[in-house]
């Protein structure tokens, strides 16, 4: 406000009343009675404190402060029948075949088996010492037999940022697992299972994504002593849509080693979690 002294609010700065004309003066005359001083500083206290007066009314100069505003509400978490409804419907499976899709539960019954490295076990069953997440499960079939095989695997969590930290796990497992090596019920008198993991390239796909590949050979050599073990592929695709993390998984048959999961399943069932009611 003009006439403040810098730093000090409220001060004024007021000329002295000899400066302020008289209204009783004529233009560009003077008073020099007595009276005429009085009513001078008369007026000059009176300007004095309307100015003061319209300083405190005013408040503090510059526009008022805006109300903030309200926090947006927090996503809401994704449950089991919203997750199996953003699955990809029987229609929309080109080019497999056939499909299959269900509400995924773990079998209390069943312990994990154990698996050499840690960063391996964490990747490939990452809730094995952790309560399982809502989960749905959508198994693919090719049209030609046998030709291939894959899975699509939901998994909700809470909300985007435990799911962004759940992938960063995810993320280090898969850098530091490279060989492992498991046996299980399946493994029969064989020796079990051993695995090679490598590092493939992300597919640019929802928020974030990594891929990788393993390479298997498992002991069958108590089934057919000639084979003493079969080598298998395993392709995974792993893509964060905001809550849900979603993977990809692809099995081929030797004869068609080469390939990758399709990608327009992919792009659609990423398609469907952007848009999950």
């Amino acid at each position: 406000m003009d006439g403040e002294q810098p730093g000090r609010p409220g001060v004024l700065r007021v000329a002295a009343p000899s400066s302020i004309r008289d209204a009783t003066d004529p233009p560009g005359g003077t008073m020099s009675s007595a009276h005429g001083r009085r009513g001078t500083a008369v007026g000059g206290l009176l300007l004095v404190t309307a100015l003061a007066a319209g300083c405190t009314a005013a408040g503090p100069s510059g526009p008022a402060a805006a109300e903030p505003r309200p926090a947006p509400p927090a996503p809401r978490p994704v449950d089991a029948q919203r997750l199996l409804a953003a699955a990809l419907p029987d229609g929309e499976i080109e080019p497999a075949g056939s499909a299959e899709k269900k509400v995924y539960e773990r079998d209390p019954e069943r312990a994990p088996f154990p698996i050499s490295d840690p960063h391996c076990a964490l990747l490939t069953d990452p809730y094995r010492d952790r309560p399982q997440p809502t989960t749905v499960l959508q198994i693919f079939h090719s049209k030609e037999n046998l030709e291939w095989a894959g899975a699509t695997t939901l998994t909700a969590h809470p909300g985007p940022t435990e799911a962004a930290s759940e992938f960063d796990r995810l993320r280090k497992a898969m850098q530091g697992c490279r060989d492992f090596h498991w046996r299980n019920v399946y493994s029969g008198n064989g020796t079990g299972t051993r695995a090679t993991l490598t590092v493939g390239q992300a597919p640019t796909q929802g928020d974030e994504a990594v891929g990788y590949t393993l390479t298997l050979w498992t002991d069958v050599s108590d089934l057919n002593p000639d084979v003493p073990e079969i080598r298998t592929i395993q392709r995974f695709t792993l893509v964060r849509i905001g809550s849900v993390i979603a993977e990809f998984r692809l099995d081929p048959s030797p004869s068609a080693e080469t390939m990758e999961f399709p990608a327009e399943l992919m792009t659609h069932q990423v398609q469907r979690l952007r848009t999950l009611p």
